[in-house]
């Protein structure tokens, strides 16, 4: 068995060194946010993303002590990237968790934002991640190299797919 070792250590997470790799252990839960539009025929139309060096990922953070649940973290998430609240928990979706390869979870959630004002404007807490936030088509994700953006969005497919099927 080989001994983990502390590469460098901050306080939202750590990296350590494991059978010559290094990963990323998170200190605190990860939450990630997938906003969604459906279209008028009832399918998922647009998805909301972070645009950065030509990658599309999903808007992330960090569980905090402020923050009185994953929902109340996902909420804040969304709001410091689009500047609008989300409050009605029909909007929202628990897609699951996954697993990171470092051992930490990360939770997924989805929101639709089809009713509500998006305005990323240079107010936000993070000016630089709400001026690269767009809707783009729903096809357009498969082109993501973002594997979490890959998985919480063929989860919320899956969703949208099987409620198709029923009706």
């Amino acid at each position: 068995m080989s001994k983990e070792k502390v590469v460098l250590t901050g306080p939202f997470e750590d990296v350590i060194e494991k059978n010559k790799h290094l990963y990323i252990v998170h200190k605190l839960d990860t939450i990630c946010v997938i906003p969604y539009t459906i279209a008028g025929n009832g399918i998922l139309d647009n998805v909301g993303v972070i645009k950065e060096d030509n990658l599309y990922k999903l808007l992330t953070g960090y569980v905090t002590a402020d923050d009185g649940t994953n929902l109340v973290a996902a909420n804040r998430i969304l709001f410091d990237v689009i500047q609008s609240n989300v409050k009605g928990a029909d909007n929202w979706m628990y897609l699951g968790k996954l697993e990171n390869i470092s051992g930490g979870d990360i939770t997924l959630y989805a929101v639709n934002i089809g009713d509500v004002s998006v305005k990323p404007t240079p107010d936000s807490e993070d000016q630089e991640q709400a001026s690269k936030f767009e809707m783009i088509r729903a096809n357009e994700v498969v082109s993501s190299d973002d594997a979490l953006f890959l998985a919480a969005y063929l989860r919320l497919f899956n969703y949208f797919y099987v409620n198709s099927l029923k009706s």
